[in-house]
């Protein structure tokens, strides 16, 4: 896996994402809503594993297109610093304030949920090919492998920050996500992180 200040720019720009309120992060707080910190806990649980199967299956496709091409990273690279830079534009279009999705309520139910909204958001594999290979160094044979740990660090990382919002939102979720003044604070730091990252992407060469 990619080592020293490349993993460190890697693991600080993860760390933002995840804690940057996205669609996983509104689902486990409306599970938390309805069925407890557990139920919140199970929902981020539930995220994790299906962002673990999307990271596996964007090391093993990518892994079968950088077979073909050897350039083909290099496109991946600035086609993704691309997709990265609409979703900031996207962001800043999308209004303040929106509402939250309905949750789910029981330790299964919510699992089963986060597991299923996950798998089946094409944006995720897209949000994957666009974010990790970046990060990948060509001079290693071990391309695949390197983007799969990539990808369980992401996973990993933001599973742990969804369950410590589970933990944390209770009657905290009601007053700050019904605040139209911290939606757009999150909106803003949201296209920010897209933005930065996409520009980074695309002005990155070969590692």
């Amino acid at each position: 896996m990619v080592e020293g200040a490349g993993f460190a720019i890697f693991l600080t720009g993860t760390l933002l994402l995840n804690i940057t309120p996205g669609p996983d992060m509104a689902f486990t707080l409306a599970s938390t809503a309805r069925g407890g910190a557990k139920s919140g806990i199970a929902a981020a649980l539930g995220v994790g594993a299906g962002s673990l199967v999307w990271a596996l299956a964007t090391a093993l496709g990518l892994a079968a297109m950088l077979s073909a091409s050897q350039h083909a990273l290099t496109v991946i690279r600035i086609v993704g610093g691309l997709y990265l830079l609409y979703l900031a534009a996207k962001t800043l279009m999308k209004p303040a304030a929106a509402d939250l999705p309905q949750g789910a309520r029981g330790l299964f139910s919510s699992f089963q949920s986060g597991v299923t909204t996950n798998l089946f958001n094409p944006k995720v594999g897209l949000f994957f090919l666009a974010f990790l290979p970046g990060f990948a160094s060509t001079d290693r044979h071990d391309l695949a492998l390197q983007i799969f740990l990539l990808g369980a660090v992401f996973s990993v990382t933001g599973a742990l920050v969804l369950m410590l919002v589970a933990v944390a939102a209770g009657a905290v979720r009601e007053r700050l996500f019904g605040s139209t003044r911290f939606q757009r604070t999150l909106k803003w730091m949201s296209a920010s992180m897209f933005g930065g990252l996409g520009v980074f992407l695309i002005a990155s060469g070969d590692r």
